[in-house]
This record gives C-alpha cells, sequence and structure tokens, in this order.
C-alpha cells in the first residue's frame, strides 16, 4: 500500500549500514522488532516513536534499523524524522526542501506530498525499501500552532497504509517534542546509554517503555520492555 505515495523517489542512502557490516547487530535488531511486535500497545496500533533521555545514546540508528529490519521482514514501513531541531536522518535522505511531518501535523499538507520511497542498504543483497517522510521547512515552534488531537487522527490515518511506522524524535531532556509526540503514538521506545557490543551482537542498558500500557513485563537479549 506504501507505493500509492510519492512518485518522485527521494534519494537513495544506506540508511543501517552497521546491520550490513555485521550480521551479530542485524540479529540483535531481528530480536528486539520480534519483541516489538509482541508488545500489547502494539496489538491495536503500529506507530511507535523512537527517543532518548540524551543527545548520543543513539535513538535515530535504532530508529533507522528498526526500519530496515521490520522492511526485510516484508512489512511496509515508514520512517518520520520528528528530530526537527536537528533534521539529521532528512539531511542524509536529501529530502530537505520538502514538506513533512510539521505540515501534516499542522494540516497543511497531504501525505502524497511528504512521503518518499527510498533505498535501504544499497549496498547490500538485502537491500529493501522503507517509506520516509522528512521533518518539513516550518520551524519546531510551530508546534505550539498544533491541535493534537487533529494530529493524532491525520498520524492515524496515514498509518493504515503501512504495518509500522516509527518516528524518531528529539531526547526528552533536549526538548519537550518527544513529550508531545507521545500523544499520538501507540508505543514508545526509550533507549538509555546505547551502547554497542560488536563482539557479542547485542545492544546493552537499552529499555523500551511502552505507552500507554505498561502493565505486562517481558525481556529479551538484554532489552526491557515493559
Amino acid at each position: 500500500m506504501a507505493t500509492e505515495f510519492a512518485d518522485k523517489p527521494a534519494k537513495g542512502f544506506a540508511l543501517a549500514q552497521i546491520m550490513s557490516e555485521s550480521p551479530e547487530v542485524a540479529d540483535a535488531y531481528d530480536a528486539l522488532f520480534g519483541a516489538l511486535r509482541l508488545a500489547p500497545p502494539l496489538a491495536s496500533g503500529s506507530v511507535v516513536l523512537v527517543t532518548s533521555a540524551e543527545p548520543g545514546e543513539g535513538k535515530t540508528t535504532v530508529a533507522s534499523c528498526l526500519a530496515t529490519t521490520a522492511s526485510l521482514a516484508g512489512q511496509t514501513v515508514l520512517l518520520i524524522d520528528g528530530d526537527l531541531r536537528r533534521l539529521s536522518l532528512t539531511a542524509t535522505v536529501g529530502s530537505g526542501d520538502t514538506v513533512g511531518l510539521i505540515e501534516i501535523l499542522l494540516g497543511e499538507a497531504e501525505a502524497v506530498e511528504a512521503i518518499h520511497p527510498i533505498s535501504a542498504l544499497t549496498d547490500s543483497p538485502q537491500a529493501c525499501v522503507v517509506s520516509f517522510m522528512a521533518g518539513g521547512r516550518k520551524s519546531p515552534r510551530f508546534l505550539g500552532a498544533v491541535d493534537w488531537s487533529n494530529a493524532r487522527t491525520a498520524l492515524s490515518s496515514i498509518s493504515q497504509a503501512f504495518d509500522m511506522v516509527f518516528l524518531d524524535s528529539p531526547p526528552i531532556l533536549a526538548a519537550n517534542d518527544a513529550l508531545l509526540f507521545a500523544r499520538i503514538v501507540d508505543a514508545v521506545v526509550l533507549g538509555r546509554s546505547h551502547r554497542w557490543n560488536a563482539r557479542r551482537g547485542s545492544t546493552s542498558n537499552t529499555a523500551a517503555r511502552w505507552h500507554p500500557d505498561r502493565r505486562d513485563n517481558a525481556s529479551t537479549d538484554g532489552t526491557d520492555i515493559s
């Protein structure tokens, strides 16, 4: 269904090259994605916010790798750059001069204008396609003008065209954007002190805390889900 969006492909890039360079890391993300699919909040929704407490903890890498993992698993995937103050994903893809998330939230653009396909793992035999939404042209100051009830409806409508949606946001302690976005998603992955252990092929000290249902608990491969 995602192919109905965007007849103008975005610039391809190695979305999560670390996965093709390390099978152990790819296995770790397979396990994390499997845990995501079993999480209670995703029984009725598919939009996942990925954030962290502080900058430099790997949230954008996690969001990108989860999107790639989901696509390789046969899922239709939308990756959204919600880190409106940095727009690192948008810059990497080369979609800076386009409407995106902020215009969608404000009701000033349609999904077909904002979503474009990109190639992930372009140098890998397992190359796949992920749909991408840039952060947009407007300043994050415009978040103060968003009607969040309407924004949730808009994002929910867009998510119906995809199996999974991953929204990368600023760190919680850097801006309050993540707290605003948490109101319109189905689950939240909170990365804490993200570190790669290439030899063991795992992510350590990473927590996934789910919103809004926190009653059930499980754990897998060093990742706590609550």
